[in-house]
């Protein structure tokens, strides 16, 4: 239990005397913030239960969205100290370092240890005994502080918690019951079929993996148009090798761009051989003109110069034999090529047959062969990848279906041990003359879950506000909730009656309760009874706020220069 509180900025004025609050000790159960009989506001009513928080691990007291303290209150200290049977913890808490909590002895001196915020939440769960919820101390806890400004006090929908969506309200209620380990199971399992019915889908959309068929039509479609390609393929095939009608697209293809290969190199080849056989014939002089060719030449021209033919002649000889050296090593080099493009035909034949294909068949015949086979691979992904979409549409309904089951079974168990509570609740508050509030749970549309919470019989403001209540008293007594507090907003609109038999309910509670609760002479002497006797710090106008002053109002100075102006303003008139 949180035991005591003391900070130096809680004090009470009087007679210009600002004397410190001091020490704030709190009882095992019902503990209450006394506001004045007028029931003022801006007394520090909230913000003490804000600062209760904040020795739990809050942080709403904190945030200027929430409360303004430090704004205009300045960066201060909280000393607090929580009892566990006869153990004292004593801590100090910075609103300037509010991230880290620092261990202190009796007397709040800091010891030089300290626990950061998640560390010190992890021991006060530990402490609390908590065992069964798979929850946060900090989401368990924080739900229940029903303070002004945390947005979490809604009459009619007692799960809501700030601006999270329902489902995540009715999963931390899952978990305070210690049941949301075993949906999280089904959960998960139809998490991951729906995301990767997502990512099949982007990625067929951005073209990551093959177009899949998107109707049985088209999956009809498809089939004929394989069957009418295989019949073609079979056509082809026929006249050929058995190896090429049970090769696969991959391979077909690779012997294709090895028969480009091959007839390049043969071409080549082709060329080499023609380039070395020139050579050699002139190295031989089979390029040179003989004699007996320069007399054939005369019988056919009579008037030719024989002299000077037989020069020319002459000279190519001496020309052959100077050259002859040259075109020796022009041999050899020819002769090294074409037997490096013998070898590569070789290899690349080598190639194919390893392939398990014939090397007689023409590239014509095996590029049309592989696109025939490239087409029915489409075709066949394009049906394998509707059907697999099929199956995980499947999947992900049958998974969402089991989940919803399990849910909606937890939830039943919870939902009956909450009425029955709240029920119990109200039937001693009303003598079991009034209906009680219920709680149903259900499911949307898309198969999240949802809730109603109200009393059908009466849906009044103040009726909502007391089952708002009735809920969390049947929570603090079903679960493992150690703590919990309603703000005097709460309080406002209940009739007295109720608000007595409510009284004693808290009082009735075997855990600690935080109130903030307006003096009013119309209440039943019992609830005066209780509150006067369980309250921890009394906040009034006019020094008593729990600062000594309220920055919700002018200061005298303030009010005196208005009244000074409006005089001025009527004498001018």
């Amino acid at each position: 239990m949180l035991y005591e509180m003391e900070c130096d900025k809680f004090v009470e004025k009087k007679n210009g005397v600002t004397i410190p609050r001091g020490k704030i000790r709190f009882y095992e159960y019902l503990n209450t913030v006394m506001g004045d009989e007028k029931g003022e506001n801006s007394l520090g009513k909230s913000t003490f239960l804000l600062a209760v928080d904040f020795c739990f691990g809050g942080s709403a007291y904190v945030n200027q969205k929430i409360c303004k303290v430090v704004q205009f209150v300045d960066n201060h200290v909280i000393h607090f100290a929580f009892k566990f049977c006869d153990r004292i913890e004593y801590y100090a808490r910075s609103t300037l370092t509010p991230n880290v909590v620092k261990i202190c002895d009796e007397n709040y001196n800091e010891t030089g240890r300290e626990l950061s915020l998640d560390e010190f939440c992890l021991h006060l769960y530990k402490s609390y005994g908590i065992s069964k919820a798979n929850i946060s101390f900090r989401n368990m806890v924080g739900r229940y502080m029903r303070i002004h400004g945390r947005d979490n006090y809604d009459e009619r929908s007692p799960l809501k918690n700030g601006n999270e969506p329902i489902a995540e309200s009715i999963k931390a209620l899952e978990m305070l019951f210690g049941v949301y380990a075993l949906i999280k199971e089904f959960e998960y399992v139809y998490n991951e079929n729906a995301k990767r019915s997502k990512v099949r889908k982007a990625a067929t959309d951005i073209g990551e993996i093959a177009p899949v068929a998107t109707s049985a039509k088209q999956v009809r479609e498809n089939e004929k148009e394989i069957e009418r390609l295989q019949q073609e393929l079979d056509q082809l095939t026929m006249k050929e090798d058995e190896a090429v009608a049970s090769a696969d697209s991959e391979k077909l293809e690779k012997a294709a761009e090895i028969k480009g290969k091959l007839a390049v190199l043969k071409r080549r080849r082709t060329r080499l051989l023609s380039e070395l056989n020139a050579v050699k014939a002139n190295m031989q002089g089979g390029l040179i003109p003989t004699s007996d060719d320069i007399a054939e030449l005369e019988e056919f021209f009579p008037d030719v110069e024989m002299r000077k033919l037989e020069q020319i002649e002459s000279f190519h000889r001496r020309i052959q034999v100077i050259l002859s050296d040259e075109m020796s090593s022009e041999v050899e080099r020819l002769e090294l090529l074409i037997a490096a493009a013998t070898e590569e035909v070789r290899k690349f034949e080598s190639e194919q047959r390893e392939l398990g294909l014939p090397t007689h068949v023409s590239k014509k015949f095996l590029e049309r062969v592989a696109e025939i086979n490239r087409k029915i691979a489409v075709l066949q992904k394009q049906n394998e990848g509707k059907k697999n979409n099929d199956q995980l549409k499947v999947n992900t309904k049958d998974s969402r279906e089991r989940l919803e089951s399990v849910r909606t079974e937890l939830l039943e168990t919870i939902q009956t041990i909450i009425n029955q509570e709240m029920t119990r609740l109200n039937d001693y508050i009303f003598n079991a003359e009034r209906y009680a509030p219920e709680i149903k749970f259900g499911n949307t549309k898309t198969g999240k879950p949802t809730y109603t919470s109200e009393c059908k019989w009466n849906t009044g403001s103040g009726e909502n506000y007391k089952n708002l209540i009735i809920f969390d008293l049947a929570i603090l007594k079903a679960t493992e909730l150690p703590v919990l507090a309603h703000d005097s907003l709460i309080f406002k609109n209940i009739a007295d009656l109720p608000i007595d038999q409510i009284m004693h309910l808290y009082q009735q509670s075997k855990k600690q309760i935080f109130i903030s609760f307006d003096k009013h002479s119309t209440y039943e002497e019992f609830t005066t009874k209780i509150t006067d006797a369980t309250t921890v710090i009394e906040l009034y106008d006019g020094g008593g706020e729990l600062f000594g002053w309220s920055w919700g109002k002018k200061k005298e100075s303030e009010n005196a220069t208005h009244q000074l102006n409006d005089e001025s303003q009527k004498s001018l008139e």
